[in-house]
């Protein structure tokens, strides 16, 4: 049996930042996957999620604050770029939904950031590319950009590698035997044991929690992001023109440039196709680009050509949208972080540190107070 200070479930993007942090501390720590290392079978894949402080809520405007500076200094350790900063807009054009945009003002405010209040001619003047309503409102933030999460991944694990740390991948966890000083783990082909563990298994979390007579209130959905390539005006939309972009209306839409060609990522928030992770199949949903093609026809009319790239990823999803990210009841040498609700990846460098100083000092200063465990457990 072999024998760690730490094992790690799930080498997702918060197990990789538990894993790099871990390493980083000098612990003896095991990461282990069912899949193979930076799979897309799950949350965080491709060649990009956005980065940002513009949030509607204070707190993770905070989160992401302290996690801009542990991202340099991975990419520092890794020798590789992750984060590219583009500039963003956060705009929304029905009355009921301009709190969301005065709410990313008072937060980029309250954190002493840069931002700039956009109406509808500044708006038009800045980005000709899109057809703005006279009732909008925006903010652009300068300090929005963009993560390869692929890439990221890789790096924690490699820096973490470097440092002596052991990963194993492609090994099903069968049972899980929790004690208050040690946790025995046993796979499909092997057995080891730990004085802590951090479960970090995203959609399959539950599954694992069950070894705990514990059930949280995790939603599994399937979501999905395409490409679109530009009509005309293609020099509207490469990625030193075109921003970042988040629409605020019912159904939540994002853009991202792409790096490789000149094309945009767009994708719904949510998408509201829940599953049982064991039926997911990764098959893009036609419907759902034919919609974000009629949404560009309202909004970019000039991006809604040839789409190209439907990629699907599983959002785990809480009752509130925030994280979970504790120490188990009842269990104070056990940490997990669940939850991550299709906005979490820009904080996983720093949820990684905050499992690593639970699981070690009981303790962090990463602002995580708002992601308690206990609220689901009333």
């Amino acid at each position: 049996m072999l024998k760690f200070d730490v094992i790690i479930l799930g080498a997702g993007a918060m197990g990789s930042a538990a894993f790099y942090t871990l390493a980083q501390m000098g612990k003896k720590v095991l990461l282990l996957e069912q899949f193979e290392i930076a799979h897309s079978k799950a949350s965080t894949h491709g060649e990009s999620r956005i980065f940002r402080f513009a949030y509607t809520n204070l707190a993770y405007a905070e989160l992401a604050f302290q996690c801009k500076d542990m991202w340099l200094k991975l990419e520092k350790d890794a020798k590789e770029k992750l984060l590219v900063t583009l500039g963003g807009i956060d705009f929304a054009e029905d009355n009921e939904d301009h709190h969301n945009v005065l709410a990313v003002k008072n937060a980029l405010q309250a954190l002493g950031r840069n931002y700039e209040e956009l109406n509808h001619n500044q708006l038009t003047k800045r980005y000709p590319q899109f057809s703005f309503s006279e009732s909008v409102k925006a903010v652009y933030s300068p300090d929005t950009g963009v993560i390869n999460p692929t890439k990221a991944i890789k790096s924690m694990v490699q820096c973490a590698i470097k440092s002596s740390a052991t990963i194993v991948d492609n090994e099903i966890v069968q049972e899980i035997i929790p004690s208050l000083d040690s946790v025995k783990i046993i796979t499909s082909k092997n057995q080891y044991i730990a004085d802590k563990l951090i479960i970090t298994s995203g959609a399959w979390t539950n599954k694992l929690l069950r070894y705990f007579d514990l059930n949280l209130p995790l939603q599994v959905s399937q979501e999905q992001t395409v490409y679109f390539r530009p009509l005309r005006n293609k020099n509207l939309f490469t990625s030193d023109k075109s921003p970042v972009w988040i629409n605020y209306q019912k159904d939540i839409v994002y853009g991202i440039p792409s790096f490789d060609e000149i094309a945009i990522k767009v994708g719904f928030h949510h998408s509201g196709i829940y599953l049982n992770v064991d039926e997911y199949q990764q098959k893009p949903n036609q419907e759902i680009i034919n919609n974000l093609r009629e949404y560009l026809k309202k909004y970019i009319p000039d991006l809604a050509g040839e789409s190209f790239g439907a990629t699907t990823c599983l959002y785990t999803t809480t009752p509130d949208h925030d994280f979970i990210v504790d120490l188990m009841p009842n269990y104070p040498n056990i940490a997990i972080a669940a939850g991550f609700s299709g906005h979490g990846f820009k904080f996983a460098i720093g949820i990684g540190k905050a499992l690593a100083d639970l699981i070690i000092h009981n303790k962090t200063d990463m602002k995580i107070r708002h992601l308690a465990i206990t609220r689901f457990l009333t």
